[in-house]
């Protein structure tokens, strides 16, 4: 292990190399696309709704400890100005001790899980995936290097490589009649293969060592990002608790398909975002002018790809859930408004994900936790009134609801640290709007045959998907084509240079 710092503290950095970072990003996330797809497509197509809604609660349980698994550790440690080999061994032994208490506490909690939800396997599921807590800890540290070095062309062959092993798995074993076990091995696979790669890319001693300075520093920058992370996991999976609770497992296997499916871009969105903008963003974290404009023209991005996704998917709800995930049935047909209204709740999560990399970088965690109480408020009241009525597209619509008050709670910070009003994020954003309604009204005027094969379905899906892109191109003038056309050249510019 090197006793110096993994990477120069720059004062800038360049759009070509962002982008290139973005594309090494975009390449892992599409294999993961990818995989997830073909996967959830072979378990929706085998599973109950019932076996789906115990998967998706005992993810819920995991996902939650997984918080306190990390204390903000990961982020804080990629954040530092500099860092030696003994912090990154303290970051390491930090998150070894808090790994291994999580493992036991998860352990005792699962005999818990009966009183929540109406299935006998939860308890045992629980267990199974509780083992990623230990797995996680073996990555650790090679994440942090890389990661700091921004070597996203590395840091792309573990995630890569755990989809394609947790694809194979998951499809080998439900062909063999493992039904939602074969879901939780196959989790279990990925973060394990996932560990291990990053090790053989960069290898780290995992020594164990602590010092006192050194972890106050990291607790003092985690746990605030810590209490975001759970009052943001709890805004996230408040609804899917809530349901399986009230509703039972078969409401919560239909909400949580159809929640999943369309938060999918949003999600991979965001995990790009976040680990491309924080390392580069904390390079410049004293710049505000470089940050303001990094950040709109990341919503402009992000809106630009989420609106022609999950519009594709909003439209095109119903041949998607009996053609593709039914294989010709209607048994997913429930999930269908639940999908459709969470759809839009996607575009709006995707829009706000660049806030959350500008706020660390500039080491303003508070705001980020202040916002995220708001919408859990909101959040918690809407919700409770919907799961009494029973129907899962009003747990949904309460969702949508209450998500976008989190971007009034931090226009404080972003006039105060990065001088943008609402209005400069309306000016990036307002596309979305006519390229959805565009969108729906010419998918609607295609015969209703058209969908009822893998291959018309995806015809539908490229039609939709075109006259989004060229409404919100028409409306913005096409400044996201421009932009990435720019950047392309550039690199192959260079590369002939």
């Amino acid at each position: 292990m090197r006793q110096a710092e993994t990477g120069k503290n720059l004062m800038s950095i360049s759009k070509e190399h962002a982008f290139k970072n973005v594309v090494y990003a975009a390449l892992n996330k599409g294999v993961t696309l990818a995989c997830a797809g073909l996967t959830t497509m072979v378990v929706a197509r085998n599973l109950t709704a019932r076996d789906y809604g115990v998967v998706g609660f005992a993810t819920i349980i995991i996902e939650f400890l997984l918080q306190f698994a990390d204390m903000g550790l990961l982020r804080a440690a990629i954040r530092r100005p500099s860092i030696q080999a003994r912090s990154l061994e303290t970051a390491f032994t930090l998150k070894a001790l808090l790994s291994f208490s999580v493992f036991g506490l998860a352990l005792s909690v699962a005999p818990l899980s009966r009183h929540f939800l109406d299935h006998p396997a939860t308890a045992n599921v629980i267990r199974i995936l509780s083992i990623n807590f230990l797995v996680t800890t073996i990555g650790f540290g090679s994440r942090v290097v890389l990661t700091r070095e921004m070597n996203y062309r590395a840091l792309m062959v573990p995630s890569a490589v755990a989809a394609v092993a947790q694809a194979a798995a998951v499809i080998v074993l439900i062909l063999r009649g493992w039904s939602y076990w074969a879901v939780v091995i196959g989790d279990v696979v990925s973060n394990l293969t996932a560990a291990v790669v990053l090790q053989l890319m960069r290898g780290f001693p995992g020594r164990f060592y602590f010092d006192w300075s050194d972890a106050r520093e990291y607790l003092n920058f985690g746990l605030p990002l810590f209490g975001s992370g759970v009052v943001i996991f709890v805004i996230t999976n408040l609804d899917n608790f809530l349901v399986s609770v009230f509703m039972g497992s078969v409401q919560l296997g239909y909400y949580a398909l159809a929640f999943t499916w369309s938060n999918f871009i949003c999600i991979l969105l965001s995990e790009t975002v976040n680990n491309v903008l924080l390392p580069a963003l904390a390079r410049i974290q004293d710049d505000a002018s470089a940050l303001r404009r990094w950040y709109l023209k990341t919503i402009d991005l992000t809106a630009f790809v989420s609106v022609i996704a999950n519009t594709t998917l909003m439209v095109n709800a119903h041949w998607f859930l009996v053609t593709f995930l039914g294989q010709g049935s209607e048994k997913w047909l429930p999930a269908q408004s639940a999908l459709q209204i969470l759809c839009i709740y996607g575009v709006l999560r995707a829009v706000t994900a660049p806030l959350s990399p500008c706020l660390m970088a500039r080491g303003q965690t508070k705001p980020l936790w202040n916002a995220n109480l708001l919408i859990a408020a909101i959040e918690m009241v809407l919700l409770l009134a919907a799961v009494r009525s029973g129907r899962v597209e009003l747990v949904a619509s309460a969702m949508v609801i209450s998500f976008p008050c989190g971007t009034w709670g931090l226009m404080p910070f972003l006039r105060r640290e990065l001088s943008v009003e609402l209005s400069d994020i309306g000016a990036q954003i307002w596309p979305v709007i006519p390229a959805m309604v565009v969108a729906s009204i010419f998918t609607s005027l295609l015969p209703a045959s058209l969908g009822g094969t893998m291959l018309t379905l995806l015809l539908r899906g490229l039609f939709t998907a075109s006259v989004a892109a060229l409404t919100h191109g028409l409306c913005t003038r096409f400044r996201c084509f421009h932009e990435t056309r720019g950047m392309i050249w550039q690199n192959v510019e260079r590369m002939r240079a």
